[in-house]
């Protein structure tokens, strides 16, 4: 059903409508789903393999009580509309047969509240490693890692690269391989529940902030620990010193390459000497969509590039190399794939596009 007014349906049922939302995404293994208002009416979206999908449109009025409903299910408080709110849901999806955990974010707007709703990364994304589909080198590189007692492993890419995902997995094998480590997390916020790992969920307007709990984690004997992004100087200091402690790190940041992840660092103020000591690898990584061979998509694939510090790398760190001429000596190794000679594999398998790959490497 279409209305573009902003008078409310007596008929409309609200309640109703969020379950038949919240289910229909579920069904099609969306990972998000935002109530939208804008200037006209109000969309409902999906976010179905990373890219938004309007479903339905409905009036004004009805979105807001979609969203005021969503609010009730979070026990947030429906009667501020000029503050950001955060909350968790519990709701059945009859088509899966169970119940599910999800997020809700509120955001006031010009033209009403938004709702963004993140639904368990388990209907969408795998849970091991080796369901992944990483490429064999980046697999490997990895597999050192698991295997490895110290070091920082870094993983670059945008916002819905696979990250969150490949670190899940890299945790879970880690204890599958290691039974009896202590593994910790912080997170923010807390994506999937990971049995034998501590998970700290850190809020940044909360109590326990990231900066908080970063102060005190290593005092709790982690032997490996999963620190979530570094944004500042202080975070790559105490991340580059846990790993020279003896400490094994998996780390995000907002890089494009592994040439510019390392010139990142070493402009946060890390020296050349302490990156060469705890760096262990850093891994490149996107989501290409499936071609599902009918000229469609259906579902993602990742592709990626895995450094592993080599002598030579470690030799251009301390030479202060620019993050181009790092790209271009892993490149030369003969040990090392780039995102493009990933992605062009994929083509010639036929389980992508060129298309599919210029949207998402930008060339």
């Amino acid at each position: 059903m279409t209305r573009s007014t902003g008078q409310l349906d007596s008929t409309f049922d609200a309640r109703a409508a969020v379950d038949r939302l919240i289910d229909q995404a579920a069904a099609r293994s969306a990972s998000d789903l935002h109530i939208e208002p804008t200037a006209g009416d109000c969309e409902l979206r999906l976010r179905i393999d990373g890219l938004l999908e309007v479903v339905q449109h409905v009036s004004t009025a009805d979105g807001r009580a979609m969203v005021s409903r969503l609010m009730v299910m979070a026990q947030l408080l429906t009667y501020r509309l000029d503050v950001p709110q955060e909350g968790r849901i519990t709701a059945l999806a009859p088509t899966l047969g169970k119940a599910l955990d999800l997020r809700l974010a509120i955001m006031p707007t010009t033209h009403g509240l938004r709702a963004a709703v993140r639904l368990p990364a388990e209907l969408s994304q795998p849970r091991q490693l080796d369901q992944l589909h990483l490429p064999p080198l980046t697999l490997a590189g990895l597999q050192r890692f698991i295997n490895a007692s110290s070091g920082m492993l870094i993983l670059t890419g945008p916002a819905g690269s696979g990250k969150t995902t490949t670190i899940y997995a890299l945790m879970q094998q880690i204890l599958r391989t290691s039974p009896g480590l202590s593994i910790i997390s912080l997170e923010d916020p807390v994506e999937r529940d990971l049995p034998g790992v501590t998970q700290i969920e850190v809020r940044p307007f909360g109590e326990l902030t990231y900066d908080k709990a970063l102060r005190s984690i290593l005092r709790q004997d982690p032997q490996v620990l999963a620190l979530g992004e570094i944004r500042d100087p202080a975070t790559a200091a105490i991340a580059a010193q846990a790993a020279m402690a003896g400490h094994r790190l998996i780390c995000t940041l907002h890089a494009a390459t592994p040439g510019s992840a390392v010139v990142r660092l070493l402009d946060m103020g890390l020296e050349p000497y302490q990156l060469t000591s705890s760096l262990f690898a850093v891994v490149a990584q996107r989501l290409l969509r499936r071609s599902d061979g009918k000229g469609g998509y259906a579902g993602r694939l990742p592709i990626a590039s895995c450094a592993v510090v080599s002598e030579s790398l470690r030799e251009a760190i301390l030479q202060r190399a620019a993050a181009q001429k790092i790209d271009s000596l892993l490149a030369e190794s003969g040990e090392y794939q780039t995102l493009e000679q990933a992605a062009a594999q994929l083509v010639e398998q036929g389980l992508t596009d060129e298309p599919e790959v210029a949207r998402v490497l930008g060339r």
